[in-house]
């Protein structure tokens, strides 16, 4: 697929935050701006422990508000290449975590800063499958960012059956077909301490990519309050 005409850029998504960013590419002029190599990233704060943060792009900073937990800037045009991204408490010259991602042209990304704030990462998804969805038919990930809660499958709630296998803390599977249409789903684990997250009023929409993120600590620590939950991401 075209991902130029496709996704919407800056869109924001059902859990997106609402802060403005500045631009990660100059457009000083819109003639030609087609013709610049250009990949489109999502930047997501899934660490439950972190503070706002700030988002910088080859050393320059692009939010003008502090990108929060559970926040996610819907996709913002990105040179391609080498890019190192960097990522510190918002206001402060400090910096928690830095990474090179290697970005191609006309390909959409999701990065999540994932773990404990203390021993944060980055974790790069590319937000593309193999095939495309049919008719009547959406496409569905799930990605387990919870430090805590061990190993989760998602399925239908009620169903016999899950969509997905056990996930590991930082694994994600890859997009699979799905009925469009609107689900009750729930987050399962098994083991000692069995857990039960429910998912409610999911809507699919035919030929659109979700991503399901499991994020937040099962046992919270004392002073926070950032407990088991899920968000639905539209790409």
């Amino acid at each position: 697929m075209n991902i130029r005409k496709t996704i919407r850029v800056g869109m924001v998504t059902a859990i997106a935050m609402s802060v403005i960013m500045t631009a990660c590419l100059d457009d000083d002029s819109n003639n030609g701006i087609q013709d610049i190599p250009v990949s489109y990233v999502s930047l997501y704060n899934a660490s439950p422990n972190a503070p706002g943060l700030n988002i910088l792009v080859d050393s320059r900073q692009i939010n003008n508000e502090p990108l929060r937990y559970a926040d996610n800037t819907g996709y913002l045009r990105f040179y391609t290449g080498k890019r190192t991204l960097a990522f510190g408490p918002y206001g402060a010259s400090n910096i928690t975590l830095d990474t090179v991602v290697n970005l191609e042209d006309n390909k959409p990304y999701s990065i999540f800063v994932v773990d404990n704030f203390e021993h944060a990462e980055a974790l790069v998804l590319t937000d593309t499958s193999v095939t495309a969805p049919g008719t009547g038919k959406a496409m569905i990930r799930f990605v387990n960012l919870s430090p805590d809660a061990g190993a989760l499958a998602l399925k239908v709630k009620d169903g016999e059956e899950s969509l997905t296998g056990e996930e590991s803390f930082k694994d994600a599977t890859q997009f699979a077909e799905i009925d469009a249409k609107t689900y009750n789903l729930e987050v399962t684990g098994s083991g000692e301490a069995a857990t039960s997250l429910n998912v409610p009023n999911v809507s699919l929409d035919e030929g659109t990519y979700y991503t399901i993120v499991v994020r937040g600590y099962k046992t919270p620590p004392a002073g926070n309050t950032n407990v088991l939950s899920a968000g639905t991401i539209r790409h």
